[in-house]
């Protein structure tokens, strides 16, 4: 009997390690991704002082699309200093996928690209509570080196441009 209660513990033990270890690895994958827009008009109802709603255009295997996204917005998303949390959708440029745009129309992936007249990706973009691009658009990747400077100062335009409060 004190074997089997022994062996009882190990196997309990082993499992909720497993299951510990399943759901530290789940979680991290779910951080190594943008989640795609889908309503764009309640993001932006969660802007808010200082967090703009930030939009990736990508295509899919483009390479320089994946190095802003690894780069600066995952890195962006996943800080956990952060407070409040940065909200970052990611657009297909050529995406049939449907999302309710700033108005609350249904559209395709696509066709916001095309309001917009993005040609080329990567391109980031930041959006104020009303739908309104509060700082220059990112298009491309630009020169490397500097990316990453081009795009804090274009995250900062957009946070001094949202209200201190909102009503």
């Amino acid at each position: 009997m004190i074997l089997t209660r022994c062996m009882l513990r190990r196997v309990t033990g082993a499992m909720i390690t497993a299951v510990a270890l399943l759901a530290s690895l789940l979680a991290s994958a779910a951080q190594d991704k943008l989640a795609p827009a889908t309503d764009l008009r309640a993001d932006a109802k969660r802007v808010t002082s200082g967090v703009p709603l930030i939009v990736l255009v990508s295509l899919p295997g483009c390479p320089h699309c994946e190095v802003v996204r690894r780069s600066h917005l995952l890195p962006l998303l996943n800080d956990r200093t952060a407070a409040p949390k940065p909200l970052i959708r990611q657009v297909e440029m050529n995406g049939q996928e449907i999302l309710r745009d700033f108005g609350g129309q249904a559209i395709t992936h696509g066709e916001f690209v095309s309001r917009f007249k993005v040609r080329i990706a990567p391109v980031v973009m930041f959006f104020d509570a009303n739908g309104e691009m509060i700082a220059g658009p990112l298009v491309g990747s630009m020169i490397p080196d500097f990316y990453g400077a081009y795009f804090d100062a274009a995250l900062a335009e957009a946070r001094s441009r949202l209200p201190a409060t909102r009503p």
